[in-house]
């Protein structure tokens, strides 16, 4: 795109638009790839703020003819979402539920699958095509199409519209229904009806050619479709849009058809010696109306054994090379237990038994199962270097009946191309997910991807079968389009020039690619690393990182439970997605710029929409590293610009908590004054609404001196170091206090380094790695003796935990280091460890009441058990509900900066009303900044576990008059 042009189209449209109209190269980075092997860099993001502005944004791009490319989620695999044109994201805003219906639902186009099931099962309901990826927008699946493991039953999603609200070409919206054919009189004149009558008049004029090339698919959704769009007197508008991916019109809303939850469920798995034993025993399993039939191979079952299903996948027998999932859905649970049992009795025995047959009659049992499936194909993503599983030819569909053949031959077809692959297969309906494995990053591999898919199509198309069933055409398929079609394929292009004559609706996909650019634009593979390095890595392996992002959306996930990521959650931008940093470091290692590099301000304003908060890292299918690959690229801001002086502030919050502390009183004092807060706001952007801890009059370690814990008993008892970091020492040392105490009950000396200082964790979050070492290097003098010695380093916060056993071996090289990450241990953990070896104390009074227990992210990241919960609901009368429905949203100290206190309240809202909605109930957190938001945002007191227990063992009484202290001020 010329530079002139972009600046001159941003001008026009900042004088009508509304929306966001983002421009910069960073941005246009992030919207070049999606979930394909395909980049393409747009000229530009247009985020509409509703119908009005998207209406006259189609206007201007009909008279300039500027491409416009919708996307939703940019999940697909086909680059159906990618062009070179005005990207216009429909996923911010357009994602409103309006109307839930007996039957029926009317959403905006960019609501994601998950957010529609989750507000149906309140009615017991369903929308049925049932994509893997549930971060999808409806208006994506309406583009594509789209089905999933219920298509046998359920089909695709055209089969469940009932009417869309789509904007043509000159900028009218149409309300689209299917209507009686001739037109009648009385339907309003117009742009809608001169497109529909020239539409009508096609089909009745190549109603003979239809006729003569019926499809021979049922699961088939490839180019448009053409047949049953007139018929019967009735032109079936909706049939045609849905599954043309943006090329006709752009949809805005749809009214759709839900169904009940089935009354009765149940689920086969079938084990098979090998592939084709499996794909011969589905016809006699289809013959008995199952709702899904799912085929996994060998490679699948490999993976998903060391993966997050290895304990089911652990149950398969080791000979079995293939899996059949048969499940079934009915009108009630007889029926379907019935079902079950008929088809594993049949497959015990007889010409197609099944090595290992395993029913599930019941939902824990079926999900486990199900789980094999949802994970497996994740699991592919998590392979690192040399050659990836690659979809290109991913979505060929075949009669079911030649799915033996087409497999066989596909199988020899890789083999003479010297490549492994792996299947997930629709045994019932017939689609292939097949990936071969290739290294993009190798010409040779890269030469081989179009004879492949010229082989793999061709075959499909001789056996009867299609080269797009789920997926998309998008860019991957195009290419292929008209010979599958043949005779029908000047009929496709009359369609598109009857709905779109200028073009600009997605250009290039389905008819008509774009002969100037490349057939496949691929996406390039970093290959240089960044210099210098703040933190340790192994050769490439920043590269390696950042290339292995494939892009699938996941990280843009809001179902409850899932954590990742809190601030895409919060803001919905593609910016904060995990996905989006990983692509732009990508662009950036392949081609540097004098303008852009990993140090630029506009990479830093990326890198800050990380928290470190590590739930990427951990729920990631490709479990990609992002929060390092973005403190990697914070450190190079901050070695090339310094720290601006808010980051500075923030950096030093130790030395900020040091001094406050030498004057407690007056600084609580200065913090309850508003204009004190508008100062500290102006000065370092504090934030002026958020109710701060108050400064102790004493911080812990002092008292820890006092009493004598700072110096290392001799009385042989056994003993622990106690790390006690910023918030304990400075603001609450009760935390540290009650911890102590409780460890002592459990008859441990507790020894307090007196020389410890804050962990490091607010200087890192910044990228102020020199401050982090200085911090890390005074922690390792004051505990590496202990760990030396055996000694278990107990950390009060999960952040600290994560930094002596994780974060400080990223930068250091160091045996202390080393020694120190082994010995550290979270409290709560290393009191389960005691629960578990059956030596935790049970002199606990009763305490009448409910917590509401928040699960911080660093805890899941710790990867150790999650034992607050289970070891405070031994407390006699102690009503414990656990919250890990979603981030705090406070993520350390991005909560506390002015610019970030909206998002935060937002990323923690799903914890926050829970805890809310539990009346008379109290807060309770391992993590300090989590507490700090339940305070705040919830209203609720909230204690550290080790306070609780402290309380319940009658070691600090005192502490529960805290639970009743309201709240008065801007000082917590």
């Amino acid at each position: 795109m010329d530079e002139q042009q972009g600046s001159r189209i941003h001008d026009d449209l900042q004088g009508f638009f509304r929306g966001d109209l983002l421009f910069d190269d960073v941005t246009r980075m992030l919207y070049s790839t999606d979930a394909s092997i395909f980049q393409v860099k747009p000229m530009g993001v247009a985020a509409p703020q509703d119908e009005d502005d998207l209406r006259a944004l189609v206007r201007y791009a009909g008279e300039h003819r500027i491409p416009l490319v919708p996307r939703g989620a940019g999940t697909g695999m086909a680059g159906e979402a990618l062009g070179s044109g005005l990207v216009v994201d429909l996923s911010r805003r357009f994602r409103a539920i309006l109307d839930v219906g007996a039957d029926t639902v009317h959403v905006q186009a960019g609501v994601t699958l998950h957010a529609l099931n989750q507000r149906l099962a309140q009615e017991r309901r369903r929308f049925a095509p049932d994509p893997s990826s549930g971060v999808c927008t409806l208006g994506g699946m309406l583009a594509t199409n789209a089905s999933g493991a219920h298509a046998l039953k359920h089909g695709y999603t055209s089969a469940h519209v009932v009417a869309l609200r789509a904007m043509l070409d000159n900028g009218d919206p149409a309300d689209v229904r299917p209507l009686p054919w001739p037109l009648p009189p009385d339907f309003p004149i117009g742009h809608y009806h001169d497109l529909l009558t020239a539409l009508g008049v096609l089909f009745e004029q190549n109603h003979d050619v239809l006729e003569q090339s019926k499809p021979r698919l049922v699961h088939d959704r490839c180019g448009y479709r053409l047949h049953g769009i007139l018929r019967d007197q009735t032109l079936n508008v909706p049939r045609l849009l849905v599954g043309s991916e943006g090329t006709l019109a752009i949809f805005t809303e749809a009214t759709l058809r839900t169904i009940p939850w089935p009354e009765g469920r149940a689920l086969v798995l079938l084990g098979f010696e090998s592939l084709d034993q499996a794909l011969r025993a589905a016809t006699p399993a289809l013959a008995t109306g199952p709702a899904a039939c799912e085929l996994l191979d060998r490679r699948l079952l490999s993976l998903a054994r060391g993966g997050h299903a290895g304990d089911i996948a652990a149950l398969i027998d080791s000979a079995v090379e293939a899996v059949l999932l048969v499940e079934y859905e009915t009108d009630s649970p007889e029926e379907a237990k019935r079902l079950a049992l008929e088809l594993a009795g049949r497959a015990s025995h007889g010409a197609h038994s099944a090595r290992q047959v395993v029913p599930a009659l019941g939902d824990e049992g079926q999900e486990r199962l199900w789980r094999l499936r949802e994970v497996a194909l994740p699991s592919l993503y998590g392979i690192k270097g040399g050659a990836q599983p690659t979809p290109f030819i991913e979505d060929v569909g075949v009669p079911v009946e030649a799915l033996p053949e087409f497999l066989a031959r596909v199988q020899e077809i890789f083999k003479e191309s010297e490549v492994t692959g792996s299947f997930l297969v629709h045994a019932g309906t017939g689609q292939v997910h097949a990936r071969p494995f290739l290294d993009l990053q190798r010409q040779e591999d890269v030469a081989k991807l179009s004879p492949l898919a010229e082989k793999v199509h061709t075959l499909a198309l001789t056996l009867g079968g299609t080269i797009s069933s789920q997926h998309g055409t998008g860019l991957a398929r195009t290419p292929w389009v008209a010979r599958q079609f043949g005779p029908l394929y000047p009929l496709l292009r009359q369609v598109k020039s009857i709905f779109d004559p200028r073009g600009i609706f997605n250009p290039g996909k389905i008819v008509d690619p774009d002969a100037s650019a490349p057939v496949w634009p691929l996406r390039g593979a970093a290959a240089v690393e960044p210099e210098p390095r703040a933190l340790r890595w192994q050769a490439l392996e920043v590269a390696m990182e950042s290339n292995h992002c494939n892009g699938c959306g996941q990280c843009r996930s809001e179902t409850p439970g899932g954590r990742m990521c809190p601030i895409f959650r919060a803001t919905h931008d593609e910016a904060a997605a995990p996905r989006a940093k990983a692509n732009l470091l990508r662009h950036l290692l392949l081609t540097p710029t004098d303008t852009l590099s990993i140090a630029s301000d506009e990479v830093r304003a990326v890198a800050d929409l990380c928290v470190n908060c590590k739930m990427c890292a951990f729920e990631c299918p490709a479990r990609v590293n992002i929060p390092k690959l973005m403190l990697e690229a914070k450190a190079a801001n901050v070695a090339k610009h310094g720290l601006d002086r808010g980051r500075w502030f923030f950096s030093r919050l130790q030395d900020a908590a040091r001094w406050g502390s030498k004057i407690p009183l007056f600084m609580n004092l200065l913090l309850q004054s508003r204009l004190s807060r508008w100062l500290f706001g102006r000065l370092f952007g504090l934030a002026t609404r958020r109710r701060l801890p108050r400064f102790a009059r004493h911080t812990f370690l002092a008292q820890a001196a006092r009493a004598g814990w700072t110096k290392k008993p001799e009385n042989g008892k056994p003993q622990v170091a106690l790390f006690v970091d910023l918030y304990a020492n400075h603001f609450d040392p009760s935390v540290a206090e009650a911890a102590t105490r409780v460890l002592q009950h459990h008859g441990f000396d507790v020894v307090v380094p007196a020389d410890q200082t804050s962990s490091g964790l607010e200087a890192l979050a910044q990228g102020d790695i020199e401050t982090t070492r200085e911090l890390a290097a005074l922690n390792l003098r004051a505990f590496a003796e202990l760990a030396r010695q055996g000694t278990p380093i107990v950390c009060l916060e999960p952040s600290a935990a994560l930094m002596l056993r994780q974060d400080y071996l990223e930068f250091l090289d160091d045996v202390d280091a080393r020694a120190v990450a082994a010995q550290t241990v979270e409290f709560t953990a290393f009191l389960h460890g005691l629960d578990q070896a059956g030596a935790f104390r049970a002199d606990l009074q009763p305490l009448v009441g409910a917590i509401g227990y928040h699960i911080p992210c660093h805890m899941k990241a710790l990867h150790g058990p999650l034992a607050g919960p289970r070891l405070l609901g031994k407390i006699p009368g102690l009503r414990i509900h656990t919250l890990d429905v979603s981030c705090s949203g406070m993520a350390g100290t991005f909560g506390l900066e002015q610019k970030n206190y909206g998002a935060s309240l937002t990323a923690g809202q799903p914890m926050l009303d829970e805890l809310r909605r539990l009346d008379g109930a109290t807060g309770a957190a391992e993590c300090s900044s989590c507490r700090i938001q339940m305070e705040d945002g919830a209203g609720k007191r909230a204690l550290h576990p080790a306070q609780y227990l402290a309380i319940a063992y009658g070691l600090m009484p005192e502490l529960a008059g805290r639970l009743k202290r309201p709240f008065r001020s801007l000082v917590l």
